[in-house]
């Protein structure tokens, strides 16, 4: 790691911001240059900058204008190559993105001043983080990924040793100190009484810590300062009623998934099934009725184990799998465990051949699947209009999607068509805040314009 220097001509302000902020800086010109040595250049020629032109900026600009003119150093943009110790997943980004993502996780900026500091508008360094995330299956920003990235970065910044203290200034001369050096017999006579002090001192010490330490001068103690308080032994506390349990199963966080594998499973298996029964129904033999889900108790121990060891990103998955099938309705549920029925009847190579087929179905088709048959079928005429939505419009979005008419959808597939990108989180803004019974009629004008 490097450390920022603190000019030694800068006025006592400005050294008080660099030192305040030297870990965070430290860590991401690290990260973001990939190497040591450039990375202390980097933040060598910010620090001198910086100190000479802090005078022109208001006290609250201060952060973002430090981190523009670190970034703006040509070891700041070198591309990705992943060497940086600290922080691998950040530092195999795009040198544009890993700047946005270090500003956030590591120089504790906000979008609005970490956008001015690149240089950006604040819809742009949020375009960064999202692009700077793997996707989800519904095609959503992976936040698991982004909870581990800021744990990273909390940890490297407390490893991070302090930075090396600068030379102390050194002592000026006056007249009676150099009379006081040049005098011997008065260096050693003032020697002498210091140590006399220390040992009176140290005496009185051993005196007082004698007494305090002694049972009597504890008891002396306790009647001088300490209150007269009545005491009582209390009764004899009464047995719990029930005692914690950590291997208690109805304790488990995740014991709804758990107690039912055959859902569980079902879930997993959404896309395929709600496409089998959209589009592939004719392929699968006649109704063979569906077995009950049962839990197995004596096995839920088990399981439990077997689930706590799985990694934190395979239990993630499977809870997001186990989400999308309990926000269909029990219609749509019933008729996914019939078609999951006839799927298991079939021989294992028509099995395979279906899978193959599922399989080739564009990436847009595959994420319409995972919201169940009805939309699914409908997901490619309305994707642009919904494919990127904020999380707090999500779970309505969906609900409004799952009680619309067909006459609604083709409504919506026909804005989809004709609404530009930048217009289309108004609509759905406006869509939202219609009233269930005037929708239909909103929709209709709204082609009319």
């Amino acid at each position: 790691m490097t450390t920022t220097p603190s000019p030694s001509t800068a006025p006592p302000a400005v050294a008080a911001f660099l030192r305040g902020l030297d870990r965070r800086a430290r860590l991401l010109a690290h990260v973001q240059a990939g190497d040591d040595q450039a990375a202390r250049r980097a933040l060598a020629a910010a620090a001198r900058v910086f100190a000479t032109d802090a005078g022109q900026w208001p006290l609250a600009e201060w952060p973002q204008q430090y981190w523009r003119l670190l970034l703006s150093t040509p070891a700041m943009k070198q591309p990705a190559d992943g060497t940086a110790t600290s922080l691998p997943g950040v530092a195999r980004l795009a040198a544009p993105i890993r700047a946005a993502v270090l500003l956030h996780l590591v120089a504790a900026l906000d979008d609005a001043n970490a956008a001015a500091a690149l240089g950006i508008e604040v819809d742009a360094y949020q375009r960064r983080i999202r692009d700077a995330l793997p996707r989800t299956p519904l095609g959503q920003p992976d936040v698991d990924v982004w909870r581990a990235w800021r744990a990273a970065a909390q940890r490297a910044l407390e490893a991070l040793p302090d930075a090396a203290p600068e030379d102390a200034a050194p002592r000026r001369a006056t007249p009676a100190a150099r009379d006081t050096d040049a005098d011997p017999a008065a260096t050693h006579h003032r020697r002498r009484l210091g140590w006399l002090w220390l040992g009176v001192a140290a005496c009185a010490v051993a005196l007082a810590a004698t007494f305090f330490l002694h049972p009597r001068g504890r008891e002396l103690l306790d009647e001088w300062w300490a209150p007269h308080v009545k005491r009582e032994a209390l009764p004899p506390a009464d047995a719990p009623k029930a005692r914690f349990d950590l291997a208690d199963p109805a304790l488990h966080p995740d014991r709804a998934l758990l107690a039912t594998p055959r859902e569980l499973q079902l879930a997993r298996q959404l896309p395929l099934l709600a496409w089998l029964a959209a589009d592939a129904s004719d392929a699968l033999p006649l109704e063979t009725g569906t077995a009950a889900s049962v839990a197995d108790d004596a096995d839920m121990a088990g399981r439990m184990q077997a689930w706590d060891r799985l990694p934190p990103r395979a239990r993630a998955m499977q809870r997001g799998a186990w989400a999308e099938w309990q926000a269909l309705t029990e219609a749509e549920r019933a008729s996914l465990r019939a078609t999951a029925a006839r799927f298991d009847a079939l021989p294992a190579e028509q099995q395979h051949a279906l899978r193959d087929r599922y399989a080739r179905l564009p990436f847009d088709a595959h994420r319409g699947w995972h919201l169940g048959p009805q939309l699914g079928r409908d997901w490619p005429r309305i994707l642009a209009l919904f494919a990127q939505v904020d999380a707090d419009e999500r779970e309505p979005l969906l609900r409004l999607l799952r009680d619309a008419t067909p006459e609604d959808i083709d409504a919506l597939a026909r804005l989809a068509q004709t609404t530009p990108p930048d217009a289309r989180a108004a609509l759905r803004r406006e869509l939202l805040a219609q009233a269930p019974a005037q929708r239909t009629g909103w929709l209709q004008a709204r082609l009319q314009r």
